[in-house]
């Protein structure tokens, strides 16, 4: 829900909590003001008629058009002066009448007059329809004006925002934002160009880290490859080729930790962008024909169900890095005479082979340098790449372990397909 929306929201809540409330207090106002004008004058008649007593005129059945009655009694003079009595009836009319007492000339005299007022139901029903007038009213206003107000007010705020979505960390060019007066937006401004610069700044030196430390360990690990083939051509006993071998089976490792290492940091820093739509199918084949002899070489069951209209929108060297890397393991982590299953769609990749059980939640197998016992030679840093792979492409990927078959799924559009079953169906 957008900013605007939500003030918008808040300002119809408090409308419709104050609306009833300002209603009910204005007409008891405005009822309370007739009846309160209407005894004012009902006193003021009945202090006429007083007067016309004292000055000996007999009074008229009405006076000021109110009607009054006159009447005497005997004993003492009640403490309130003034008495007040309301009656409703059905035509919607408040009777109201004011009864007045004085002792003139010895005796005691009971004035009473009485008028007609509105009752206070007719009152409301005639401010209902000018209260939902007013209400539609106002809530068209508020919409309409806290739309036109964020144009202006919260345009600052749109602008720094859509420069934050195009701002690229690789292009090491500096945030430039909208300059604005309010304050609020001025600390967030300079906030976000406080951040983006350092952010800059330390991808730079990160960056520049990496591509030295890959480069500087290159020299001594070919120094290391090209001294120890030296040593291998000399007369050398069994036990040290033994030591040699292991030595260099050592420095290849090193050698591919190096550039995993490496390769994750590229992946990290989002250097491989997509530009358009590849054929993944073409990539899926291209590289199983690298693999051919290492398939055949352990007897294994290949198995295919590849579609044709794969378009996926991926970098083509993380295409091809991320089956390489899946049947890499599928080969390396299999049994003699296994098997190995490849299904894709437009929809999902799901590769599946057979081997011993992870040691491990196979969950786990997604960090770096965690990996199962099944190979020594494993770095441990295969799945985490796939991985890296997958959350820069927005791919989900799940790997799981079922009756001594190792399942590895990617769903391209983020939503797993229902089974293997249906993903054959659709390829």
């Amino acid at each position: 829900m957008k900013l605007v929306d939500k003030f918008t929201l808040c300002f119809l809540l408090i409308f419709f909590i104050v609306t009833p409330i300002s209603i009910y207090s204005t007409h008891y106002s405005i009822k309370q003001r007739i009846d309160n004008v209407e005894i004012e004058r009902l006193s003021a008649v009945n202090n006429e008629v007083a007067l016309q007593l004292k000055s000996g005129i007999s009074p008229d059945k009405y006076s000021q058009g109110r009607p009054i009655s006159i009447s005497t009694f005997a004993g003492n003079l009640p403490n309130e002066k003034i008495l007040t009595e309301k009656q409703n009836y059905d035509q919607g009319e408040c009777r109201i009448t004011v009864s007045s007492f004085y002792n003139i000339k010895g005796l005691n005299y009971k004035v009473s007059s009485y008028n007609y007022v509105t009752q206070s139901g007719q009152i409301l029903r005639g401010m209902l329809p000018v209260a939902l007038v007013k209400s539609l009213l106002m809530i068209v206003a508020v919409l309409i004006a806290a739309r036109m107000l964020s144009r202006n007010i919260l345009s600052p705020f749109n602008q720094s925002l859509a420069q934050m979505q195009k701002f690229n960390l690789r292009k090491k060019k500096p945030l430039v934002l909208a300059e604005s007066n309010t304050k609020e937006f001025k600390e967030l401004n300079l906030l976000l160009k406080k951040m983006t610069d350092m952010a800059i700044t330390e991808y730079g030196l990160v960056k520049e880290f990496s591509e030295n430390a890959s480069h500087e360990l290159q020299t001594p690990l070919s120094v290391l490859r090209s001294k120890l083939e030296l040593l291998a051509d000399t007369n050398i006993q069994g036990d040290q080729a033994i030591l040699i071998g292991e030595m260099q089976h050592a420095i290849e490792k090193m050698a591919r930790i190096n550039y995993s290492l490496l390769l994750l940091t590229k992946l990290e820093n989002q250097e491989y962008e997509a530009t358009e739509n590849i054929s993944f199918a073409g990539h899926i084949k291209s590289i199983l024909g690298f693999y051919e002899d290492r398939i055949q070489m352990k007897a294994l069951t290949l198995t295919t169900h590849i579609g044709d209209d794969i378009s996926l929108k991926i970098h083509p060297a993380l295409a091809d890095l991320l089956f390489d890397n899946l049947l890499g393991n599928a080969i390396r982590h299999n049994v003699k005479n296994g098997i190995i299953n490849i299904k894709a769609n437009h929809e999902a990749f799901v590769i599946e082979n057979t081997g011993a059980a992870p040691v491990i939640p196979t969950e786990e197998l997604f960090e770096r340098f965690k990996k199962s016992d099944q190979c020594g030679e494993s770095i441990g840093l295969g799945l985490a790449i796939v991985k890296q792979i997958c959350e820069l492409n927005k791919f989900n990927v799940r790997y799981t372990y079922r009756d001594g078959i190792h399942s590895l799924r990617i769903d391209f559009n983020g939503m797993a397909v229902a089974d293997s079953a249906a993903l054959v169906a659709q390829a």
